[in-house]
C-alpha cells in the first residue's frame, strides 16, 4: 500500500554532511528506500536550529533550501511536487513526490514578505516552532499557557491566503488554541502523538485532537519511542494503538504517518523507509483496506 510521510528531517542529516549520499545511506530515507518502500509522497522538512536567531536563522535557510532544490534535481526517482494532482501524476509516472516543509518559523524574523516568499516557493506546510521559544511564539516545553506572539498570529492569518497550511507539533498549548481560532485551513499536527495514551509536552490532549479534526485536519503519528511509551524501543503496536486514539477522538479521516525519520535515535521495528510495508500492512490486517487507504495516505493526500 502506498504511503505519504508528514515529516523526516533528511534534508537537515544531508546538510551535516556533504559527502552523505541521499541515493543509498545507512539513515533512514534515501532515493532506493522510498522507491523499495513504495512511498507516494515524503514530506521534507528544511529545519532551521534553535542555536540560529534572526537573520542567522534567515542565511542557514536560504542555504539548506539552495541545497535541497539542488539534491532533487539529481533525483532520477524523486519530483517535487507542489498539489494532489502532481503527487497522483508523480505516482503515476513511477515517482515519489518529494513535498516542502518548514520547521521553525525563526528565520522570518519578524519580515512577512518572507512568508510570501516561502509560499512562492511552493512550501506546502508551514511549521511555527522547534524545541525553543522563536520570534513566533512559544515550545512545548516552556510556558503551556502563554499565546502566541503577535507575529506569530499575523503569519497565522497571512497563511490563510497562502497554499499552505499550519503544523501545530513542537507548539505549546495556548499558542495551540490561538492557531485553531485563527486559521481558516486544515490545521495539522505532523508528526505528534497522544497525551492520553503517554504524557509528553510533545503529545495532544484530546481536546487538542479533536479541534484539529473539525478544522479537516491530520495528525501524523510518529516512532519516537518516548512520544508513545516508556521504553527505549518503537513497535508496530505501539503506532497501532496512538492511531486507535486518533479515530476515537478525531475520527477516520484525522490519523496520519509522520515518522520523524532521520532526526530520531529509537530502536525501531524497522531499519529505514524501506520497510514501510511491515506497518502498512499491519495497519490493514487492523483496520481493513478501506481504512487503511485513509491512514497511510488519503488523509494527508487530502491537505495538498
Amino acid at each position: 500500500m502506498k504511503i505519504i510521510d508528514l515529516h523526516c528531517d533528511t534534508l537537515w542529516k544531508c546538510g551535516k554532511d556533504r559527502e552523505y549520499s541521499f541515493f543509498d545511506n545507512d539513515g533512514h530515507i534515501s532515493e532506493k528506500g522510498l522507491l523499495d518502500g513504495d512511498y507516494m509522497a515524503q514530506c521534507f522538512a528544511i529545519y532551521t536550529s534553535i542555536k540560529l536567531k534572526g537573520e542567522d536563522a534567515y542565511n542557514y535557510f536560504e542555504e539548506r533550501y539552495a541545497h535541497a532544490q539542488k539534491l532533487f534535481a539529481e533525483c532520477a526517482n524523486i519530483s517535487v511536487a507542489i498539489n494532489r494532482d502532481e503527487i497522483i501524476k508523480n505516482t503515476n509516472d513511477n515517482k515519489v513526490s518529494a513535498i516542502l516543509t518548514v520547521e521553525n518559523g525563526e528565520y522570518l524574523n519578524g519580515k512577512i514578505e518572507r512568508l510570501t516568499l516561502t509560499d512562492k516557493r511552493n512550501f506546502k506546510i508551514f511549521g511555527l516552532i522547534h524545541n525553543d521559544d522563536n520570534c513566533l511564539g512559544y515550545w512545548h516545553g516552556g510556558d503551556a499557557n502563554a499565546p502566541l506572539k503577535p507575529f506569530g498570529k499575523e503569519v497565522v492569518d497571512a497563511i490563510n491566503n497562502t497554499g499552505m497550511v499550519v503544523d501545530v507539533s513542537h507548539l505549546n498549548v495556548g499558542g495551540f488554541w490561538d492557531v485553531i481560532k485563527l486559521s481558516k485551513k486544515p490545521v495539522v499536527a505532523t508528526h505528534s502523538a497522544c497525551r492520553g495514551l503517554k504524557d509528553h509536552t510533545r503529545n495532544l490532549y484530546d481536546d487538542q485532537i479533536k479541534a484539529i479534526a473539525d478544522t479537516g485536519g491530520i495528525v501524523g503519528v510518529p516512532f519516537y519511542d518516548l512520544f508513545l511509551k516508556d521504553t527505549k524501543t518503537t513497535e508496530v503496536a505501539d503506532i497501532i494503538r496512538h492511531i486507535e486514539h486518533l479515530i476515537k477522538i478525531g475520527g477516520e479521516d484525522c490519523p496520519a504517518i509522520g515518522t520523524d525519520f532521520d532526526g530520531i535515535d529509537s530502536e525501531l521495528f524497522i531499519e529505514n523507509c524501506s520497510g514501510m510495508q511491515i506497518l502498512t500492512d499491519a495497519i490493514e490486517k487492523k483496520f481493513g483496506y478501506h481504512l487503511a487507504e485513509k491512514i497511510c495516505y488519503k488523509n494527508a493526500l487530502r491537505i495538498f
